[in-house]
């Protein structure tokens, strides 16, 4: 009975929010909409460099690893090392600001990358959306948590990154088409222009919210940063929530930012076909699972009686592991047909996991740590993540050589997804020990 009535009351703690986030009325999903907007705008000016990696490489004669590198660790590294900044920022200033000044910046740094004249400039400019895009994140989930509260938080995060997929599937779907008639530099030059319309909106229409206006009171984290970081990764399950995602970022962002080569190189499909799988698979049916799965952890929790962060984090868990059975198996297929559907199925999986995670994270980490907390998470699935997975997948298709090459890689970048399925069960089983623990 101790331990229920317990369980019973860190969910009403967890739940503070609900009861005030209906003050918030029409205008915090207003807000959800502005920042989703922005949001794709980071997914296109990111996602870019995979649709057009192909004549890219041509035109400057680049190796399948100089590639993995200006898909990756050209933007990861510059990204990660901006983050911690960036979320500092976050926790202590104008949230409004800072995402108008991140959303100008990488939008006019991607439309610049169409004046490259070779690696060293490309890099540059991939450099240049990596340290900018640092503020998107962060800066957009803090302010999403100061206008919804917990009952609805996975939901509002889930359809936050619809952004995800939305910007995936425009930047491969029209990106397609502008590289098959104008070639790649019109590509970066349209990608950037929505940002930049974008940014005068956002600042002149959204409110900055009072901070932690959706969660129960809680003491103020103080304190130098090393202080506030040891804080921040003591609290049960954070830890093994960034190890989580930074693997299974590797495995996500190798897959996607491959997968166009992948189809052009080992079924022989037209760039503008193998743009439109990447754009149904990462964009339409992404998109769908990461609003169902953000949607049903809510749906589940309500019926449970509150936001339980333990049962989030196992929902969690689960989707990793979908997500390296049908990447494995669609670049195991032989038959172009199976292939395309096994694709589909995997970019279903591929970022559903962000609802429920993120929900986690951001709730367990509170709103006087919320940013330090995206931000680490940023920093480490981007600089590990991002970085790595399109490298690793570059120099394996090196390696292996010919037309299965990076077929190879990507089977490889998709054992890291395992890894991140099993660290959100430790998560969970850490989460879970800390409740009853308190009992």
């Amino acid at each position: 009975m101790g331990g229920s009535a317990m369980q019973g009351d860190e969910r009403g703690i967890w739940m503070a929010g609900a009861s005030i986030s209906k003050e918030q009325g029409n205008y915090r999903w207003y807000v959800l909409a502005i920042l989703t907007i922005a949001q794709t705008c980071h997914g296109i000016d990111r996602a870019i460099i995979g649709l057009v990696l192909k004549p890219l490489g041509n035109e400057f004669s680049l190796s399948g690893e100089q590639l993995g590198i200006l898909a990756g660790l050209a933007y990861g590294i510059p990204f990660a090392i901006a983050a911690l900044p960036f979320g500092y920022a976050v926790d202590r200033f104008n949230r409004k600001n800072l995402m108008t000044f991140a959303l100008s910046a990488w939008s006019g740094a991607t439309a610049l990358c169409g004046a490259a004249t070779g690696f060293w400039t490309m890099l540059l400019g991939r450099a240049a959306v990596g340290v900018a895009e640092a503020g998107g994140s962060p800066t957009g989930m803090s302010l999403l948590s100061d206008y919804f509260g917990t009952d609805k938080r996975a939901t509002a995060i889930g359809i936050w990154y619809l952004s995800t997929g939305i910007g995936t599937a425009l930047a491969f779907f029209l990106g397609g088409w502008i590289v098959e008639i104008y070639g790649w530099r019109w590509a970066f030059v349209a990608a950037g222009i929505p940002g930049l319309m974008l940014a005068p909106l956002l600042f002149l229409t959204i409110r900055e919210p009072k901070r932690g206006q959706q969660d129960a009171p809680s003491e103020e984290a103080s304190g130098p940063f090393r202080q506030r970081a040891g804080e921040l990764l003591g609290r049960p399950g954070i830890f093994f929530c960034i190890a989580a995602i930074t693997c299974i970022a590797t495995g996500i962002y190798g897959m996607s930012t491959w997968l166009a080569t992948f189809l052009i190189d080992s079924h022989d499909l037209a760039i503008s076909s193998a743009g439109m799988v990447v754009a149904i698979a990462y964009g339409i049916l992404g998109s769908l699972g990461n609003l169902v799965a953000g949607w049903g952890t809510d749906r589940i929790n309500a019926a449970r009686g509150g936001f339980d962060p333990g049962l989030t984090a196992l929902l969690g868990a689960i989707i990793p592991f979908l997500t390296a059975i049908t990447g494995l198996a669609a670049v195991g297929a032989s038959d172009t047909t199976l292939a395309i559907v096994l694709v589909f199925a995997a970019g279903i999986f591929s970022s559903s996991y962000n609802g429920p995670i993120y929900a986690v994270i951001v709730t367990i980490a509170g709103p006087q740590l919320r940013g330090l907390a995206v931000s680490f998470v940023q920093l480490s699935a981007n600089l590990i993540g991002v970085g790595l997975g399109a490298w690793l997948i570059g120099r394996v298709a090196d390696e292996v050589g010919g037309r299965d090459g990076v077929a190879w890689g990507i089977a490889a970048a998709m054992m890291f997804c395992v890894v991140g399925g099993i660290l959100l069960l430790l998560a969970s089983l850490q989460i879970k020990k800390s409740q009853v623990a308190r009992s």
